[in-house]
């Protein structure tokens, strides 16, 4: 059943006219006002541009400039606007230095996962209360000393099912992530990054032998992934694998899946099968492209949740299926907000044609936050949310559940425009 007025979900684009006049050297060339061109941010307006499905233009977004980094006049919510989207930011891209990663093997610390009753190659058991959930024995040659501390990598095949019960992943491989409670800043753990191909990678200094989940970023059109590096290291800090594939179109979702790809074959030691999606404006249509794919690629392997900011469903590079189609596929939590008015770029009747689109049965929610506008939400208002949903979705956090589901009535910013299947806290 289908609520309105309580709570709700998140994902993004990317950023540029004003509101990037604080960002220094990274806002140039981030406002197109010529005449002719195509932009979601046209500062001044263009005149005869490209609407968001490429036909001929009247006017532009931007029908008398820009104030505060916000188009005044929006995109239609059938995704079309007189004078095209061009979410253009920070010039150069993420430029990725270290990256040197935990190594050794994964440690299974109270309750390892056993697919199918089956031991690691080698002789070694999983110790704690292993749960047998599909078959797939691990492989790599794994030894186990001091209790089950595997070397040389753990890949499950088959199809081993999900940690726990309910959605919410089990403890035995992310417990070093326990105890974290502070959903509002950044967390315990450095961080280092690099760049493998087009993949630009944020990687927490965990303990060795720690298990932890991925979270994808798609960016904005044009932007690049340096636009987010705040909410980025964020998410890294936290204990998440962070991944951000660097393009100025996300919105096929393809990129994320390469991305996670990258993070498993290249740190098999430390990324876990829990994936989490999250983008901004045509990212955010990614952010759900891209948790589709994922359940589709690694079923009942994976623990899967989605986060939209402000999401441009149907804008820039679209997926090879009508994007609708694709949301209706999409059977694990999703959460989305959009700006209370003031996202003018992306208004809230868009955001909600992407939420009608989910399948009546998974849980989802559709939250809105006032003053909220397209640019400075990236790494503010998502900040606020992403942590404990993320934790609470992937991690079985329940008491991060309990402070998500807290924010709208904390903080009366925050409001719930709708939601279905809502899950309660334990």
């Amino acid at each position: 059943m289908r609520m309105r007025g309580s709570w709700a979900t998140i994902l993004l684009l990317a950023g540029t006219a004003s509101s990037l006049s604080g960002c220094g050297s990274d806002a140039e060339g981030m406002v197109d006002s010529s005449t002719g061109g195509s932009g979601l941010w046209n500062a001044g307006g263009s005149t005869g541009g490209s609407d968001i499905d490429g036909d001929p233009g009247t006017g532009g977004a931007n029908t008398g400039g820009s104030t505060g980094g916000e188009a005044t006049g929006g995109l239609p919510i059938d995704g079309r606007a007189t004078g095209g989207v061009d979410e253009t930011e920070a010039t150069g891209g993420m430029t990725a230095t270290g990256g040197a990663m935990v190594t050794g093997g994964t440690a299974a610390t109270g309750g390892a996962r056993a697919t199918g009753g089956a031991t690691d190659t080698g002789g070694a058991a999983a110790t704690g209360g292993a749960t047998a959930t599909g078959g797939a024995a691990t492989t790599g040659g794994a030894t186990t000393t001091g209790g089950a501390t595997a070397t040389g990598g753990t890949t499950p095949t088959g199809g081993a099912g999900s940690d726990g019960s309910g959605g919410s992943a089990g403890t035995s491989s992310s417990s070093c992530l326990d105890g974290i409670t502070d959903y509002t800043s950044n967390g315990p753990f450095d961080t280092t990054t690099k760049r493998s191909g087009s993949v630009n990678l944020w990687i927490p200094q965990v303990p060795a032998g720690c298990r932890v989940p991925m979270v994808h970023y798609s960016n904005g059109t044009s932007a690049t992934c340096s636009f987010y590096s705040a909410s980025l290291t964020r998410l890294a800090s936290h204990g998440f694998l962070t991944l951000c594939y660097e393009n100025p179109n996300t919105g096929a979702g393809r990129y994320g899946i390469e991305a996670f790809e990258t993070a498993l074959e290249e740190y098999p030691d430390l990324a876990d099968y829990k994936f989490g999606s999250i983008g901004h404006s045509q990212g955010g249509m990614a952010s759900l492209v891209t948790l589709q794919y994922a359940e589709a690629q690694w079923g009942d392997s994976g623990v899967y949740a989605g986060l939209a900011v402000e999401p441009a469903s149907g804008y820039g590079e679209n997926p090879s299926e009508p994007w609708q189609t694709i949301y209706g596929k999409i059977t694990s939590p999703v959460f989305m907000f959009s700006g209370l008015g003031t996202d003018t770029l992306v208004p809230q009747s868009w955001v909600q044609q992407a939420f009608d689109a989910l399948d009546d049965s998974i849980e989802a929610y559709f939250w809105t936050k006032a003053g909220a506008n397209h640019i400075s939400t990236v790494n503010q208002d998502a900040n606020e949310v992403s942590i404990s949903w993320f934790r609470w979705k992937l991690l079985g956090d329940q008491d991060a559940c309990r402070y998500f589901q807290s924010i709208p009535t904390a903080d009366d910013t925050w409001a719930v425009e709708d939601m279905q299947n809502e899950v309660a806290c334990d």
